[in-house]
């Protein structure tokens, strides 16, 4: 009998990637105004809403946007600096980087011990986020 079910690594790392690769809109989206400015249109049909109030439904979508993002950061920051430098430069710099120049960025790694240390760090990131909600078991 085991005290830990066994994790599956492979989709593990594929949860965690899926959430990352989220990131960078969910920062663009952050970043815009709660308020959109719609010019009124005139027209002489009458105007009824079809559901709900839609400031109340926006301010509610980009509270949920703000608090994706901050979960990710709080991911991030709850991993070493290695770690969190590599799956920043990978998901979460405005620029894409490739493995080679993470491992300029970071300064001394090759782009196979950063594929390597990415690997880990994906790991690392899913038993971070939301309490392990990302870890697969088999």
């Amino acid at each position: 009998m085991q005290l830990l079910r066994e994790v599956d690594f492979k989709q593990t790392r594929c949860n965690a990637r899926d959430v990352l690769k989220n990131f960078r809109r969910l920062e663009r989206m952050a970043g815009r105004s709660l308020i959109d400015i719609k010019s009124p249109i005139i027209t002489d049909m009458p105007k009824a809403p079809k559901h709900g109030n839609k400031a109340e439904d926006a301010i509610i979508q980009m509270m949920d946007i703000e608090a994706e993002r901050d979960a990710i950061l709080a991911a991030l920051m709850a991993l070493s600096l290695i770690s969190r430098q590599i799956l920043y430069y990978s998901f979460c710099d405005v620029n894409k980087h490739s493995n080679y120049e993470i491992g300029q960025l970071i300064r001394g790694y090759g782009e196979k011990n950063v594929e390597k240390l990415k690997s880990i760090a994906l790991i690392e990131f899913a038993e971070a986020y939301k309490k392990g909600v990302l870890v697969q078991y088999r």
